[in-house]
């Protein structure tokens, strides 16, 4: 029986990372986890939670990783993860080493064209698509010092950073990492 993967797939916001676990699982039969719903339904269940501080939730990853990898040795399930995690967080991930970890940014945005792609990869039911003017600038800046903050840490802590770039370059960067990804699957 061949042996399954897990992945873990890290970095900014609108930089591809549900659109590649999408490719993952469709093409590839991936299981996946998307950590911003888990989470999101986490923390409206236990208003607790919401301390706007997500290094508690390397302890879940920990947990939820151990079983996909004994999914992946014992019945070769191959499982993807994505979240907005960066390399600090993932440094202190008990199975970085057992796992493979891939951190997205489109390092190619400036202010000026970061709008245009946020209406360009929203679908009708992503938060782009129906949030405010003030919520849309806020994002933008966060964005931007994400894709700094990326640079740095994946720097620091060995992680390679992809530019999940724009336009048909971006379709071609993703589905080339998600064949690279399944390849010695």
């Amino acid at each position: 029986m061949k042996k399954g993967k897990v992945i873990i797939i890290g970095g900014n916001k609108r930089a591809g990372k549900t659109t590649l676990t999408m490719l993952l699982h469709n093409k590839y039969n991936f299981n996946y986890y998307n950590y911003d719903m888990l989470l999101d339904s986490l923390e409206e269940s236990f208003k607790e939670l919401q301390d706007h501080n997500d290094d508690k939730y390397i302890k879940l990853l920990n947990e939820m990783v151990k079983r996909s990898l004994d999914d992946a040795n014992n019945y070769g399930v191959s499982t993807v993860y994505e979240y907005i995690f960066t390399p600090k967080q993932l440094n202190e991930f008990k199975y970085k080493d057992d796992v493979d970890i891939y951190f997205l940014a489109n390092l190619d945005i400036t202010e000026e064209n970061i709008k245009e792609d946020m209406k360009n990869y929203s679908k009708p039911f992503d938060w782009p698509s129906y949030a405010s003017e003030e919520d849309i600038e806020r994002n933008v800046k966060e964005i931007i010092n994400k894709n700094i903050i990326l640079k740095e840490q994946c720097e620091e802590y060995k992680y390679k950073l992809i530019n999940t770039s724009r336009g048909d370059n971006r379709d071609k960067i993703l589905n080339n990492l998600a064949d690279l990804i399944s390849e010695d699957k």
